[in-house]
Order: structure tokens, then C-alpha cells, then sequence
């Protein structure tokens, strides 16, 4: 066993342990984790199958090392991402968290058959690589070649490309990895048409719309009533979305511009915070030299077989400035095993405009099923987190609950939830993933049909 080093892998994930020698797995370099050191030692050896260690360490594959650094030859510098300090008497009770089903059926009306036979109606999981976007993914080639499995009858997408990760992970597979690259290339431009379909032709009958609408009027009812002792309204919105669709209406309702990313989490001078977990088809790290990509960044990176650690840290900058050493204990605290990482700096992302992809990296994480991770600055999570605490009323539109690493957050921090309200035609499933919540005693459950049963007849209800 060696000291404390820091393992620089080839998916851009810095790893600080003890690397240990394992006899039954020569190809593996295992990284066990400090504050696991002494539980590991404990393990008895006829335990120690790469499950297992999984629990303590990491298990990296040894070609997936691109390099190491001892501790005492290197000492990272932390950015320091604090949460705003809050103040004012503001009412922050409220949270919503949509999924892709809200998006999916965010119209109502004369207008909802059209747009259910819309080619660019939002997408559910299994339909993001549907034949109906054939026009998109033609020009793909890492989606192209993915697709024998992601239209396959029924896929399970989320579990596919989960599969596909433990496959990087393990097994240094870089020819995967360069596909999922591509693939976030190939989403971006998909929701971008989809947000800007849905956005301008169907906006007179939108469920976003009409919800916007009714919170700017509680929140203005707010406000003019402050000085009689009521706290003016904010509103919280978790989107595992990665279109625009919601912050389009929220912004024209509240007449607001979301010009840069500190926009969606001002948490004392804004109505709203919008948190994107998952990130978002407009956020990207921007490259600083574009030229070699000769005008099309998506084919270069996939033909030359461009991994993470090259694109993070030739690419877009350097192992220096490109990696947050901060986000050790935020990711310790979203994996299912207290696992910490360093990772890729999230604060240096920009807002994307609809015409330059070229000259960015977008932050789209993948619809992985159990992947412990965020895309989102490290200030939005912190606010978000912060948020959490806050909040008495969750109200959930088109989401299964099955995000293991924000129910961890919602689980710890969110103790003051005394209403669940779920819009839903199939609930259970909800109800079941937030059961350590619902649970509870005095928790006041709520069902509402779908999204349009609730902004028709729950909303003014329920949100006094």
C-alpha cells in the first residue's frame, strides 16, 4: 500500500487514495478511500469481489489511469462555493420538480392532439433516439452507431447507458466513451428545436405558461401585501428536464432574463430558482481555440477519439484550472457509498446562445440510471441544498422520484415537508421511490390526475 495520491483518470474524475495490490485482480488498481481504510483492512479476503471493494474505493481499470500525483508533491488549491447568505422575510415553502412527463404533456386544449402527433413533441427516455428524429441523428455518428440497441423494442435507455458507463469505467472502453460525447452533442441540438417547437407554436395552450402566469399573480399579491405582515412569495423549480421550455414562460411571465447562470439561483432578489440537476441543452464550458475543429466540433472529437481527460484538460484548459477541488464532499454525499471525487469545475459554465455549439462542450448529463452525479455549479447546489430545507410544500408534475442521488439531498435536508402533492396518472410509483418521506407522520398527501388536472384545479388550492 502507498500513501495518499491523487489518480487522474481518462473520463476526467480526479480519485484521492491508497492505492492497494490485489492479487485476484492484477488488471484493476484499487483506490480505497481514507476515511474507508480501516473498515477495508478489516475485510476478509475470500469477501473481496470488485462489488465489494466498490464499497470502499473505487475500482479503476489500470489503462483508465492517465496519470498520478503523491500528496506531498501537490497541493490543490480549493475554490471556495458558498451557498448566498439569505435574508429578507420571504416565503420560500414551496418547490416543484418536473420530470420529462411534464414536458411531454404540457399542452392542453384544442391545441393537445396536434401537438401529441408533433414531431418535436418532448421526448419521454425511450423516444429521445425514436426514428422520428432520423433527420438529427443521420448526422451523429456516435448516435448512429449506438442505435442498434437504443431502438431496440422497448429499450430501457437509462439502463443501457448505465451499462455502458460501468463499461468506461471498467474496462477503458474509449471507443463508448467517445460515443456518449457525441451523443451529448446530438441532445443539445434535439432539445433546442424541441424547446423552440413547443415554445412558439404552442404557447397559447401551455400548461408551463398558465402555471407561470398564476405564480407571478401570488407572488405580485405578495408583495403588495407585504407591509401587512405577509412575507412576499418565492418559488423553487427542480427540472430534471434538460430542455428550456419552463424558463422560456417563467421568464416571460415574471418579465425576467436568465442571461447568465447566477440568473437561475438568485435566491434573495429573484421570484423564482430554477435548479438543473441534470444540466441543460444551453449551458456549456466554452473552448478556447476552436480552430482545429475545422467547423464542426461533434465529428472531431468523435474521429479522433477524444476522451474526457483530453477534452477537459487539453481542450478546454488545463488538470489545474479545469478540475474543482472543492467537490470532494458534495459528491461524497450524492454517492450511495459516501464516495468522494474531484471533478471537472461546473462554476465555469456559460450560457449557450442557439447558433454556436461549435464553440462549447455541452452539459448534458446522460440518462444514466444510478449515476451518482450532477451537472450543475457548485452555487446552485449549495442554494439548492440550502433550499431544501426550507421547503413545506413538494409538488411533484411528469417525475417518477427515482433520482437516488437528489432523493439522498431531499431525504437528509427537506424536514420541514408537511404536503406532498403528486400530479400523476400513475402515482404509485412516485409514492413508492418517496416513501421515507410520505412515510412519515403528519405528511398530507395529495393526487392530482396530471399535470393539467393540477394547474386547472389544484394550484390556486393549494398554494395559498
Amino acid at each position: 500500500m502507498s500513501g495518499l495520491q491523487y489518480f487522474y483518470t481518462k473520463y476526467g474524475v480526479v480519485y484521492a487514495g491508497w492505492k492497494f495490490e490485489e492479487m485476484n485482480f492484477p488488471d484493476y488498481t484499487i483506490v480505497i478511500q481514507g476515511t474507508k481504510l480501516k473498515d477495508y483492512r478489516e475485510l476478509k479476503h475470500t469477501d473481496k469481489t470488485l462489488e465489494k471493494i466498490s464499497e470502499y474505493g473505487w475500482v479503476l481499470a489500470n489503462e483508465v489511469i492517465a496519470g498520478t500525483i503523491d500528496s506531498n508533491k501537490f497541493n490543490p488549491s480549493k475554490k471556495n462555493h458558498q451557498s448566498d447568505t439569505w435574508y429578507g422575510d420571504y416565503d420560500r415553502k414551496v418547490m416543484f420538480v418536473f420530470g420529462a412527463g411534464a414536458s411531454a404533456n404540457c399542452v392542453y386544449g384544442n391545441e393537445k392532439t396536434d401537438f401529441e402527433k408533433d414531431q418535436l413533441r418532448p421526448p419521454l427516455g425511450p423516444a429521445l433516439f425514436d426514428k422520428k428524429f432520423s433527420d438529427y441523428y443521420r448526422r451523429y455518428k456516435g448516435v448512429k452507431q449506438s442505435l442498434h440497441f437504443l431502438q431496440d423494442v422497448n429499450p430501457d435507455v437509462e439502463e443501457l447507458f448505465e451499462r455502458e458507463w460501468k463499461n468506461i469505467h471498467k474496462e477503458n472502453n474509449q471507443a463508448v466513451l467517445s460515443r456518449h460525447i457525441n451523443i451529448q452533442y446530438y441532445l443539445q441540438e434535439v432539445l433546442r428545436d424541441v424547446t423552440k417547437r413547443v415554445t412558439e407554436e404552442y404557447f397559447a395552450k401551455n400548461l408551463y405558461a398558465k402555471l407561470a402566469n398564476k405564480l407571478q399573480k401570488s407572488y405580485a399579491a405578495s408583495v403588495k401585501n407585504i407591509y401587512g405582515r405577509q412575507s412576499f412569495k418565492k418559488f423553487a423549480f427542480v427540472s430534471f428536464n434538460q430542455d428550456t421550455i419552463l424558463e422560456t414562460f417563467i421568464e416571460e411571465q415574471f418579465k425576467t432574463s436568465l442571461t447568465t447562470l447566477d440568473d437561475y439561483v438568485n435566491v434573495n432578489d429573484s421570484p423564482f430558482c430554477i435548479f438543473k440537476p441534470h444540466g441543460s441543452w444551453n449551458w456549456g464550458w466554452e473552448f478556447p481555440d476552436i480552430t482545429k475543429f475545422n467547423g464542426n466540433t461533434a465529428d472531431w472529437l468523435f474521429d479522433n477519439n477524444i476522451n474526457f481527460f483530453q477534452l477537459y484538460y487539453n481542450l478546454l484548459g488545463d488538470h489545474i484550472n479545469m478540475i474543482d477541488w472543492s467537490t470532494w464532499g458534495i459528491e461524497a454525499s450524492l454517492h450511495k457509498h459516501n464516495l468522494g471525487k474531484h471533478t471537472i469545475d461546473k462554476s465555469q459554465l456559460k450560457i449557450i446562445g442557439n447558433d454556436n455549439f461549435n464553440n462549447y462542450f455541452p452539459a448534458l448529463l446522460l440518462p444514466y440510471r444510478d449515476k451518482d452525479e450532477f451537472t450543475m455549479p457548485l452555487r446552485h447546489f449549495y442554494n439548492m441544498q440550502h433550499y431544501l430545507s426550507n421547503v413545506e410544500t413538494l409538488i411533484i408534475i411528469g417525475w417518477k422520484g427515482n433520482e437516488d442521488a437528489f432523493n439522498r439531498l431531499l431525504f437528509q435536508h427537506a424536514n420541514k415537508i408537511n404536503k406532498v402533492i403528486i400530479a400523476d396518472p400513475n402515482p404509485q410509483l412516485v409514492e413508492e421511490n418517496l416513501s421515507p418521506i410520505l412515510s412519515k407522520i403528519n405528511i398530507e398527501k395529495i393526487i392530482y390526475k396530471n399535470f393539467e388536472d393540477f394547474v386547472e384545479n389544484g394550484i390556486d388550492k393549494e398554494i395559498q
